[in-house]
């Protein structure tokens, strides 16, 4: 699986911040993740997972309309984190989890958590041909989100890069474990799916680019 390319630590991040999550109650790391599991199976309904979840605006928003559900999220953004933890503190949540880990990382120590639904908003597109290969969804990326969903699981992918909206459409039609419930640059179905407007979808928009939203389903 791919590792990690780019910058964890904005400029502006001092770097004994990010010291400020390693003992925080709803951080988790290779370490301790098998504490956060057992809180899981408590009295939360469905498992929910963002895999990039930038400032956590999309998260937050789904926590709060969903507080039956539990969100766990990674993003390797340190920044994002602190941002996230800062409005988990201010807005008392207390169904989210999340982590600076890799997918790649994420995807060894997950075990047998299943997700009912996936989100994943805006991934860096890699747009030059030589780092491509750096992109996250591809045909392996595929075949893990299997293992980590159950049926009718739904996986929702946001995108403004024509170049990786047909990546997206060959990895997944090149396995048959999701079929496509929607591919729509109407941006209208954000609204009806609920799904944040996020800095990245404000920020497309500003530009003029069509933004594609996928929904798989298995």
């Amino acid at each position: 699986m791919l590792p990690f390319y780019g910058r964890r630590l904005s400029r502006k991040t001092k770097r004994f911040n990010s010291f400020d999550l390693e003992n925080y109650e709803f951080f988790f790391n290779e370490i301790n993740f098998n504490d956060t599991k057992k809180k899981l199976v408590k009295s939360f309904q469905n498992v929910n997972l963002e895999i990039g979840f930038g400032k956590g605006e999309n998260l937050i928003f789904q926590s709060q309309i969903k507080k039956k559900d539990i969100f766990l999220a990674i993003d390797p953004f340190i920044s994002g984190g602190l941002k996230l933890k800062k409005n988990i503190e201010i807005l008392k949540i207390s169904n989210i989890f999340f982590s600076n880990l890799t997918f790649s990382q994420f995807f060894e120590i997950v075990g047998d958590v299943n997700f009912k639904k996936i989100f994943i908003l805006f991934p860096d597109p890699w747009p030059k041909k030589k780092h491509k290969k750096r992109r996250l969804i591809n045909e392996e990326f595929v075949k893990n989100l299997d293992k980590i969903t159950l049926k009718h699981s739904e996986i929702l992918i946001a995108t403004d890069d024509e170049d990786y909206s047909n990546q997206i459409l060959k990895s997944f039609s090149k396995q048959n474990f999701f079929k496509l419930l929607l591919k729509t640059s109407d941006n209208q179905i954000f609204n009806d799916y609920k799904i944040y407007p996020t800095t990245y979808f404000r920020k497309a928009k500003r530009e003029n680019r069509r933004i594609n939203l996928f929904i798989y389903q298995k």
